[in-house]
């Protein structure tokens, strides 16, 4: 099993490697973020919460799609270009 994780990793293109420990940097900050809220409120408020949620992953998801898309068109276009 960990051999095929080990292939998967290699065979990934750099800037999709990027990405992805990127986003998951991002999830991470967005934890911190939902856990510094719910101190200073003492409690966990699901409505702020909810709304802190759906407009940071929102536009997470939006942001690295759009990143995603323009990576993908400039690393292509340069590969074809060398070949």
């Amino acid at each position: 099993m960990i051999e095929l994780h080990f292939d998967l990793k290699f065979l990934m293109k750099p800037w999709k490697k990027a990405l992805a420990f990127s986003f998951i940097y991002y999830l991470v900050v967005y934890f911190l973020l939902i856990v510094i809220v719910t101190v200073l409120n003492k409690n966990i408020n699901l409505k702020l919460v909810s709304m802190i949620s759906i407009t940071y992953l929102a536009a997470l998801t939006l942001g690295f799609r759009h990143m995603y898309k323009l990576f993908k068109s400039k690393y292509s276009s340069e590969l074809e270009a060398t070949s």
